[in-house]
Parts: C-alpha cells; sequence; structure tokens
C-alpha cells in the first residue's frame, strides 16, 4: 500500500508529465474581441461612479453654533420652511383667538344644598346631644366632631372663634336661609372667575359656553365679570340689603361664611380652548423659501447660526427622500454610456487596425477617464477660484477647463477620425457634470473637434503651444457665438469669458505636451514627431549600417526616396512610409556579407551553402530587424512594416537554385521552407515598403536602365507582387498601383539618368 507521501509525489509527476503544454487560461480570456469588450464594460463603471451624484442616507450631523468641517454646497434646487415668518404668522393668528370659559348657573344651587345639608346635620347632632348629660370633656369633644363635620359638608375651614358664633345660633334653619339668600343674590346679576384676564382677552372678548345648554355668547365687555378676590365690597352691599332688620353679629356671620363658600361661576376651559387654537393653526400655511443649485449653504469653519440649521436639516431631508432613487442614476448612467459606446465603437471599428484594437480600445479608455477627471478637477477648481474671487463666477471659470485634451491626444496617437467620435463620446458625458448647461456641452464639442484635427499639423513639439493658442481662439469664437444668443455680449463677464476661454486653451496645449511622451510609450505609439526624430540619419545603428552594411544603407536610402514619392501620390503618411523605408532592412546588420549588395571582391558566402541554408539567414534578416527595432524603441508601427515588408514571398533565387540540385532531398523541399514567414502588409504603408524593395532590388539587375526598361520592371515587379496575393491585406486598390508605379518610374529615372562623358584631362 502506498504511503500518502509517495501518492503525493506520483501525482504531481503524473500531472508534471501530462499537463506541461496545457494552457489553463480559457480561451475566451484570449480572444482579442472579448478583451476589448471586457475593457469597455469596466470603463462604463468607472465612467458611471464618476457620474452619480453623491448619495446620502444619514443626516448631515451638525448643531447649531457648532463649527462646519467642510463646505456645503446644494446640489439641486430645495426649498426650506422659513420658521421666523411661520412663527410669525402663527402669532397673528393666535393673538385674535376667544378663548372659551364655561359658565355653571347651578353653583349658587349646589352651595345652598351644600350648606342646608350642613345646617341640618349639625342641628341633628346638637339636639341629640343635648338629651344626654355630659362631661365637659365630653363636650369638647363633640364641640371638635361637630366643626370637623361642618367643615367636611361644605368643604371650608373655619376657625373656632367663627365656629362659635355659628354654634350661638345653634345652626337654625332660618340662618341658613338668610346666608343662602346673601349668596344667591350675589350670584344673581354677577359673573364670578378665580381667572385673571390678559390684555389678549380684553381686546378680543371671551366666549362663554352655558355648560347645561351648550350655548355659547361672544362676551367683550370683561368689567361685568367679577373676579373672586375682589367681592368683599359686593358682599357688604347684598348683606346690608339681605340682611338689613338682623343685627351685627349675622351681618358679620354672614359676612365671613359667604366669603367662604362663594366658588366661580365661570371658570377657563383649557381643552375647548386649545381646540379652538389647534383649528385657527391650521389654517396657516407654511412659508418657504428657495435654496438654488450650487448655492453654498455653509462654508468650512463657518459657525452655524439657527438658519443655516434650516438649510442642513431641509438639505438633509431632501437628500435622504431622494437617496435610494439615486440608486437608480448608477445604472441608468451604466446603461446610457454603454449604448453610446456601443455605437460609436461599430462606427470607428474600421477605423482601428484589428492587430492593434485592444490597445485603442485600452487607449481610448484611459484617455475618457483621463478627460472626465480632468473636467471634475476643473469643477472643483472653478469652485475654489470663485470662494478666492467672488467676482469670478462658477461659469465664468468653466471656459478655462481643458475639455479638448482628450480628443487632441486621440488625434495625435491615432488618428482624426477617431478623434471626432471621441469628442461627441466625451461631450455627451460631460453634459451630465453640468446639468442642464447646453453650451457648455457645445463649447467642450467645438473645441475638441477642430482641435483634434489641427494637430494633422504637428510636426515638432513646439506644435502644441501653436495648438493651444488655436484652440483658445477656437474657444473665443464658440463664446462670441454664445454671447450672442443669451444677449450678454457687452458685459464684463463675457470678456472674462474670453480670458478664460484663451487660458483653457493653452492649459491644453500644456497637457497634451507633457502627456503625448508618456501615452506614446505606455501603448507603443508612433507619432510624426518621433519619426522625424527618427528619420535623423546620424541615429548609431545607421553608423553601424554604413560601417558594416554599407549596400544596405544605400539601398535603404533609396528605397525611402521611392516608398517618401508614392506615400505622397496615394494620400499616405509619407513620413512613416519614409522613415519605415529607412529601419526595413537593419536586421542585415547580424550578418552583412551574405547579402549581395554588401560582398565584396566578387566573395560570395552562400557559394559553401546549401540552398536552404542559404534561404534560411535570407528569411532570418526580418525576425532579427524586428528584435533589433524592438530593442532600440523604434515602436510598434515601424517594427510592424519590419516583419511585414516581405509578406510571406517566395526567396525564389534559392528556389530555383535548389530545384537543379544534385541532391535528391534538396531537390524535394517544399516552396513553404524558402518562402518568408509573413504576416502579409497590413496597411498601405508596409505594402509602399515591400514594392519599393522588390523594385529597387530589381533595378540593380538593369544593365542598361533606360526609362523604358525601368518602365516595364516595375510595372512587371508590382504585377508579380500583386499576382503572388502579397498586397491582398494592405487596402492598396488597382488605382494606387498606377499611381504607385508612375511614382516609382519618376523617381527611378531620375536616379538612373544618363550622364554626359566629360572628356579625360591632358596630362
Amino acid at each position: 500500500m502506498l504511503s500518502a507521501s509517495k501518492f503525493k509525489d506520483q501525482v504531481f509527476q503524473f500531472l508534471k508529465k501530462n499537463t506541461g503544454q496545457i494552457k489553463f487560461t480559457p480561451v475566451i480570456f484570449r480572444n482579442t474581441e472579448f478583451q476589448g469588450w471586457a475593457i469597455i464594460i469596466i470603463l462604463n463603471i468607472i465612467l458611471a461612479f464618476l457620474l452619480t451624484p453623491d448619495t446620502h442616507f444619514s443626516r448631515l450631523e451638525y448643531k447649531a453654533g457648532s463649527i462646519a468641517t467642510r463646505d456645503v454646497r446644494a446640489d439641486r434646487d430645495f426649498l426650506v420652511e422659513d420658521r421666523t415668518s411661520i412663527e410669525q404668522k402663527r402669532f397673528e393668528v393666535i393673538k385674535d383667538i376667544q378663548y372659551v370659559y364655561d359658565y355653571d348657573s347651578d353653583v349658587p344651587v349646589q352651595i345652598r344644598a351644600n350648606l342646608t345639608k350642613a345646617f341640618t346635620m349639625i342641628a341633628q347632632s346638637y339636639s341629640q346631644e343635648a338629651s344626654v348629660k355630659s362631661s365637659l370633656s365630653t363636650t369638647q369633644r363633640f364641640f371638635r366632631q361637630s366643626k370637623k363635620t361642618f367643615e367636611e359638608a361644605l368643604g371650608i375651614t373655619l376657625t373656632d372663634d367663627e365656629f362659635n358664633i355659628l354654634n350661638k345660633y345653634r345652626f337654625t334653619p332660618s340662618l341658613s336661609e338668610k346666608i343662602s339668600r346673601l349668596i344667591a343674590s350675589i350670584y344673581h346679576s354677577e359673573s364670578i372667575t378665580n381667572v385673571t384676564f390678559l390684555k389678549q382677552d380684553i381686546d378680543n372678548g371671551i366666549i362663554i359656553r352655558d355648560i347645561k345648554t351648550q350655548k355659547e355668547k361672544d362676551e367683550k365687555n370683561l368689567d361685568l365679570i367679577r373676579h373672586i378676590s375682589n367681592l368683599d365690597s359686593l358682599i357688604r352691599e347684598r348683606v346690608s340689603v339681605v340682611l338689613s332688620e338682623d343685627g351685627q353679629d349675622m351681618k358679620r356671620l354672614a359676612i365671613m361664611l359667604a366669603r367662604k363658600l362663594i366658588q366661580p361661576n365661570l371658570t377657563f376651559n383649557k381643552n375647548a380652548s386649545e381646540r379652538r387654537k389647534q383649528t385657527a393653526l391650521k389654517d396657516v400655511k407654511p412659508v418657504f423659501y428657495q435654496v438654488q443649485k450650487d448655492e453654498m449653504i455653509v462654508r468650512e469653519g463657518q459657525k452655524i447660526a439657527i438658519i443655516d440649521m434650516d438649510k442642513l436639516d431641509a438639505y438633509s431631508k431632501i437628500k435622504g427622500e431622494t437617496g435610494f432613487s439615486t440608486l437608480s442614476i448608477f445604472p441608468g448612467m451604466f446603461l446610457m454610456i454603454t449604448t453610446l459606446i456601443v455605437v460609436l465603437y461599430f462606427l470607428a471599428k474600421s477605423w482601428l487596425r484589428s492587430d492593434r484594437r485592444v490597445h485603442d480600445v485600452l487607449f481610448l479608455s484611459i484617455t475618457a477617464l483621463l478627460q472626465i477627471i480632468l473636467v471634475k478637477t476643473g469643477i472643483f477648481m472653478s469652485e475654489a477660484i470663485n470662494r478666492a474671487f467672488p467676482f469670478l463666477s462658477h461659469e465664468v471659470c468653466f471656459y478655462a477647463i481643458p475639455f479638448a485634451v482628450g480628443a487632441i491626444l486621440v488625434g495625435i496617437l491615432i488618428n482624426q477620425n477617431i478623434a471626432l467620435l471621441f469628442s461627441i463620446f466625451t461631450s455627451v458625458v460631460i453634459a451630465f457634470l453640468f446639468d442642464s448647461k447646453i453650451h457648455i456641452t457645445l463649447f467642450a464639442f467645438i473645441g475638441s473637434v477642430f482641435a483634434s484635427y489641427q494637430v494633422v499639423q504637428c510636426k515638432k513639439r513646439s506644435a502644441f503651444l501653436r495648438i493651444g493658442l488655436f484652440l483658445g481662439l477656437v474657444n473665443c469664437g464658440t463664446i462670441l457665438f454664445i454671447s450672442l444668443i443669451h444677449g450678454d455680449i457687452a458685459t464684463l463677464g463675457t470678456l472674462f469669458k474670453f480670458i478664460m476661454g484663451i487660458t483653457g486653451g493653452i492649459i491644453s496645449g500644456i497637457i497634451i505636451a507633457g502627456i503625448t511622451p508618456i501615452f506614446e510609450n505606455l501603448f507603443d505609439y508612433t507619432t510624426d514627431i518621433k519619426l522625424l526624430e527618427l528619420a535623423n540619419l546620424n541615429q548609431p545603428i545607421f553608423q553601424q549600417m554604413i560601417m558594416e552594411a554599407p549596400g544596405t544603407y544605400h539601398h535603404s536610402i533609396v528605397v525611402a526616396s521611392l516608398v517618401e514619392a508614392a506615400a505622397e501620390a496615394i494620400g499616405a503618411n509619407s513620413l512613416l512610409a519614409k522613415v519605415s523605408a529607412y529601419y526595413h532592412d537593419i536586421g542585415k546588420v547580424k550578418k552583412p556579407l551574405y547579402f549581395i549588395e554588401n560582398q565584396r571582391n566578387g566573395e560570395n558566402k552562400h557559394d559553401r551553402l546549401s540552398p536552404k541554408m542559404s534561404s534560411l539567414i535570407i528569411i532570418t534578416h526580418v525576425k532579427e530587424g524586428f528584435e533589433l527595432a524592438g530593442k532600440i524603441k523604434l515602436g510598434r508601427q515601424i517594427m510592424n512594416i519590419i516583419r511585414e515588408h516581405h509578406g510571406t514571398s517566395l526567396v525564389s533565387y534559392f528556389y530555383e537554385k535548389s530545384k537543379k540540385d544534385r541532391d535528391h532531398s534538396i531537390r524535394s523541399l517544399p516552396e513553404s521552407d524558402f518562402r518568408y514567414p509573413g504576416p502579409k502588409p497590413q496597411c498601405r504603408e508596409a505594402g509602399l515598403v515591400l514594392l519599393g524593395d522588390v523594385i529597387e532590388a530589381s533595378c540593380r539587375t538593369l544593365s542598361n536602365p533606360t526609362p523604358s526598361r525601368i518602365k516595364n520592371l516595375v510595372r512587371d515587379r508590382i504585377e508579380r507582387v500583386f499576382m503572388d496575393g502579397q498586397l491582398d491585406e494592405c487596402e492598396l486598390t488597382l488605382r494606387d498601383l498606377n499611381k504607385i508605379g508612375e511614382s516609382f518610374n519618376r523617381i527611378l529615372n531620375g536616379i538612373f539618368h544618363h550622364r554626359i562623358d566629360y572628356p579625360e584631362p591632358a596630362i
């Protein structure tokens, strides 16, 4: 039985033996189309995130009197409840309210009943006590008990002297009747209350509601209502009338009891009054004032006042209410950007090289993100400038934002057609950062289109400043049009906009000058500026060619002249064609003497080699040239042309030589062993270099290069290349081939023209 360690070792050896050549990366991930769409989706997610407004679900944690830790600016219009105005309106409403008082006409009746009951109880107690012979202590106890019973029955408190006066009259019914008549006379014409009326009650009057009938009366004259603490004069007046025949002791007793027994018959109804107040307050409409979008609610370091808290509370509420709906913005933004990109991608697909498509899509994605970041940074800087210089509004500062940087960069590194589509994309996306400011979107689009097409003339580094100035002028023109539309041309703000437009153009030129070399190296693009630098024949590789492969150097110079003229004739990139021709044979410096143009003294190293080996050496110069171009950083375009400049053509000399060899194994070699590995030329410039290389080498075989012979040779070689299918993938048309042939004839006739034989000087 195998141990665990031995089993593990055997499994490892089996996997190593059987899976060594397996690539675990799924095929779909190695597909360039999939990679391109993956990049686009990632771009969409990031852009949607950048363009989606901030979402808040919680209240801003501030209190009145605290210090704001950051600027809070409104991202939309919203209304704030004006609490000061509302309180003022509430006060005005409450000030006019009439409060409710309850009138109870049964108060004197209830007092009379209680008084009669109390007197009867005490009178009965006295009758019972009189029939029993009691001691002094018992009498005293009876006195205290009677006093307590009397007080509880009436709900009042009496002193011993006051109770003795009542006791003196033996609590007779006539005494109760006299006191009841006195109290009834006081209630007869008077409303009595224990409430001190406020000025509002005096001014507005009160509502008196009868408890029995529930009828209400509006009472304006409150002088008719007596306060319970001001009844002494009225009681004395009524005593002198009701008890006119009684003595002073009786009158004093009646006054004393009346003071204690009289209760208010007009009381304040708090609940009813509050209901009336709330009903009136319901009619008070809220008062709002508007905070506009981009208005500063509170600044960093500012002490928060009550009015600031009102704004912050309203802003937090509206952000909280729209927080969840804001989440829908992200998928909506993502789908919108996806749709736009899909449409523009299929429009741009024909303008992108298939072998560079993933690189181009990645470059365009990063450039789009860079453009959006530049715009958002510009918006942030505009706010900072506005804070520092309040006379410069946000919108004025917006015109200094470098909107065209991305389009210019795309125009320089890819082409103007892609730059136009890129301008459309960024302008639409940027519109979401400026809400309804459509003029900003038009400003960005017009500047981007004009500047991207101007870079056609970009042949040196100083051209970036020229592009910036040109863009500044275009910006000023656009600002002029926008100002005319808005009707504010003759304002100081328009002057500042012109200044900002020129500033934005110059800033764009400076940024482009700084980032172009970075993107050029990162994404392996070759600009005209780099091509001009590479066209310098003092490069070390050319010095090496002059010393070690002079024939190849001369051949490259002639081919460069041929393809430059031909490229101009058909509208191809003449600079790229010329520079590529300079470098197309640099691989020959590895083994220069194996190429006929570099051989001296008639010695041919191929005489000692088999046809297959000779063919291999000749073919290898393409691979070695491609590798050497990578080492000296010529750029992907030139490297591709070096690799494609022979296509899959046949090394016919050594192939024919192999067919004549005496060795059967050599004669049976397939034609594919003598063909270049390719690929075939993928662009017009590569096709031109292939034709120029073939025709220049063929012209060297002409013993008498007359114009007719050159013309026939050029036509014949172009036809052979065409019939061999080497130009199938480079978009050269028959019309282009005719123009190329005419151009080659003109250049070659100039090179091989006849010269006058000058006589030798006499010795």
